[in-house]
């Protein structure tokens, strides 16, 4: 009859328990108000972690760490700082380390001991050098002494709360029975600590979860309680079996492996297997070593890249000592067989990650107050050691950028033609790119009167592309009559043909397999001009490189992937935890997997830089289209297939979008248009108009009907 609410901190008689508990192995006495019982250790550690960090603050989190500590931190807005315990140091972090990763801006640090994934612990005389660091630092220690009973080889564990009553008061200690007492499932973790710290950590768990379940608290109770002997039987048997795993480590060529002080793990290094291949598997990194023993020796370990270091594995020997014979002889023998490839292709992937994943907003219109201070802001972080200048030809127009960041320049120069190398040539537009902004989050800002953006805090260079062509759609609309479009656009035996739709509508699909077709040529994956006049619609490509998705080489694997190879990248994933492709088809065998160093398909943010004559020269890429068929792409069920559409028809098909950009809707499907004003609107609908009345218009109901069907409708309009 326990299965009520109990108070949200945990019942009394539990974490009367666990103070015995705690005095009775390490000599430590605290009060029921400094005890916090939680779902789980982790749940106490990200409950301590809530209440301490803010946005900014920096904790300190030795590496190799366990995988959740810099996602805690991160959740909390914080700034992870890593310092790496190498393995010469039996991946224990030195006091010169320590040292200098300390900061006005530390926050925290989070000891763990014994590690997860190492084994490694402290002895003593190397947390009493900890401790003297720490004592006069105004930062508090998180210690995860979750493997605290797991220790072998008579090593003496110390809590380190016990070294001192000074660093008693700025401690978190975490602990629970998960692994003392085989009870992972019932998740019962709790943390001792100063009382202001455990009322935080308090209201936030009374706030999210409520009481840890109350049946587990008395399962917790019962065992904190009971005789300790089973444990010290348990520690014995773990002994055991790492001096087996151990023994089997050393057998195998090319391995070194820290002997673990702790927990249930081992962490050898298997760097030397790294550029060997197996059963036509190249093993480049920890994934593609793990991978390997997986499919290979059918053994189940961890990538060292999950815990912050790619030279190791880790494997646990938390299984029965028959199952630990049979694995340790299948990872020797499947080690074995590796060996060094007859050629190997080495290439460096040309990949630059930006800090912002995102584009942020951009706010047009301002006045010329607030204008003249954001300029004088941006203008005073440039200094004459890293100023880049670049002036770009963009359909004629001279777009200057000037900027701090050396990957924006870079990137600048690769995309647009150059303009005319002439001394104090007078730019159309300006754009300052500045990173290092004090207080400034990543945004951007447009007067329309200076003709000139400026970006803080932002080296994306996805945003720039997109605040360069916005303002040259808007200086070539209302200056030069031209027509800005985003849209994908072929030449198909001299017909310029335009497709434009909301996502859904499988313009992508289309595309690309129209690019398939003999007669089929290149024009534009995303924005060109047009210039009107007497019956022609003349659309020009602006840019000499096209800025294109990389998961787009889906659709053209057979050319793409190649390409990209050797082009300029932006955010490729080349790590696992990274992708963000939920519905990947490949994901239970995944390539990073596999070892392959990138995967194309993994983000939506991830683009390359391709010159379009790259895949299949002057023949397939054209730079200029002569407009003669627009193509609405739709997904509506009331629809036919395909249907001719009169000019206002397919201006009320397109002028409210179904796309979205943030909140607002996409009017013209376009992202290019820095304000929505009667004005602008009044621009697009005349231009679009003078479009639709030299071009044919048609709904396609892409959205609805098989790609094959769409393909076959518009193949037979063109015939």
């Amino acid at each position: 009859n326990f299965t009520k609410y109990t108070t949200s901190e945990g019942i009394i008689e539990l974490k009367e328990a666990i103070i015995e508990r705690i005095k009775d192995d390490y000599g430590l006495e605290y009060k029921k108000d400094e005890v916090l019982v939680s779902c789980g250790a982790k749940h106490s550690l990200y409950n301590a972690i809530l209440a301490i960090v803010e946005k900014g603050d920096e904790v300190i989190v030795p590496s190799p760490y366990w995988v959740s500590y810099p996602e805690m931190v991160s959740l909390a807005d914080g700034k992870v700082v890593f310092l790496e315990a190498l393995e010469e140091n039996n991946f224990c972090i030195t006091e010169e380390q320590l040292k200098s990763s300390i900061s006005p801006s530390t926050k925290a640090i989070i000891l763990n001991n014994p590690s997860n994934p190492t084994g490694a612990a402290y002895s003593r005389d190397a947390l009493e050098k900890i401790v003297k660091i720490l004592e006069d630092e105004d930062l508090i220690i998180i210690s995860d002494e979750i493997y605290s009973k797991l220790i072998y080889d008579d090593f003496k564990f110390i809590s380190f709360p016990s070294l001192s009553e000074k660093i008693k008061r700025k401690t978190i200690l975490i602990n629970g029975v998960s692994k003392a007492y085989s009870m992972t499932g019932w998740r019962i973790g709790f943390a001792l600590g100063p009382k202001e710290i455990i009322d935080a950590m308090a209201k936030i768990q009374s706030h999210s979860t409520s009481n840890p379940t109350s049946i587990s608290q008395k399962a917790a109770l019962e065992a904190l309680k009971a005789p300790q002997y089973e444990v010290n039987k348990m520690v014995q048997e773990f002994q055991r079996r790492r001096n087996f795993v151990l023994q089997k480590l050393q057998t195998i060529q090319n391995i070194s492996c820290a002997k673990p002080k702790g927990a249930f793990y081992v962490f050898p290094n298997v760097e030397g297997f790294y550029g060997k291949e197996g059963n036509g598997m190249v093993i480049r990194n920890s994934y593609g070593m793990a991978y390997y023993l997986l499919k290979e020796a059918r053994v189940a370990c961890v990538p060292g890249a999950a815990f912050g270091n790619d030279k190791c594995i880790r494997i646990s020997y938390a299984t029965s000592m028959e199952n630990l014979e049979k694995g340790m002889e299948r990872i020797k023998e499947a080690l074995l067989t590796l060996k060094v490839p007859k050629k190997v292709k080495k290439l460096k992937l040309q990949n630059y990650f930006t800090k912002e994943m995102k584009n942020p907003s951009i706010e047009a219109g301002l006045q010329k107050e607030r204008w003249d201070g954001i300029l004088k802001e941006a203008l005073s972080y440039f200094k004459p050691e890293n100023y880049y200048e670049w002036n770009a030809n963009i359909n004629g127009l001279v777009i200057q950028l000037r900027t701090n960041i050396s990957h924006l320049y870079d990137f600048w120069i690769e995309n647009w033609y150059p303009a005319q190398l002439e001394e104090n040539i007078e730019p159309h537009g300006i754009i300052y790119a500045v990173d290092g902004v004090q207080g400034r989050e990543p945004y951007g800002f447009y007067n329309f009167d200076t003709k000139s953006a400026v970006i803080f805090n932002c080296d994306r260079y996805g945003f720039l592309r997109k605040v360069a062509l916005s303002l040259a759609n808007d200086l070539m609309g209302k200056v030069f009559e031209t027509h800005g479009v985003r849209a994908f656009s072929l030449d198909f035996q001299g017909l310029g043909l335009l497709f434009l739709g909301p996502k859904g509508t499988k313009k992508t699909e289309i595309f690309y397999s129209l690019l398939k077709e003999p007669q089929v040529m290149l024009h534009s994956i995303d924005f060109s001009f047009i210039r009107y006049g007497a019956q022609i619609a003349a659309a020009d490509q602006p840019e000499r490189k096209i800025f294109i998705p990389t998961n787009q080489a889906e659709n053209f694997p057979e050319v793409l992937p190649k390409l990209f190879d050797y082009s300029k990248c932006e955010n490729v994933v080349m790590k696992k935890e990274y992708c963000e492709d939920s519905e990947c088809l490949l994901k239970d065998d995944c390539r990073l997997d596999r070892g392959s160093p990138y995967c194309y398909k993994g983000s939506k943010d991830s683009h390359c830089l391709l010159d379009p004559y790259w895949i299949s020269g002057m023949k397939k890429h054209c730079k200029r289209i002569d407009v003669r068929y627009v193509f609405i792409l739709t997904k509506d069920p009331l629809s036919p297939p395909l249907k001719k559409l009169e000019p206002e028809e397919g201006l009320k098909a397109i002028e409210i979008s179904t796309e979205y950009e943030g909140n607002r809707p996409l009017s013209f499907y376009n992202p290019y248009i820095f304000s929505e004003d009667n004005e602008r609107i009044e621009l697009e609908r005349k231009f679009f108009r003078k479009l639709f009345k030299i071009a044919e218009v048609y709904s396609l109901n892409s959205g609805k009907i098989p790609l094959e069907e769409s393909l076959k409708n518009i193949k037979n309009l063109l015939k």
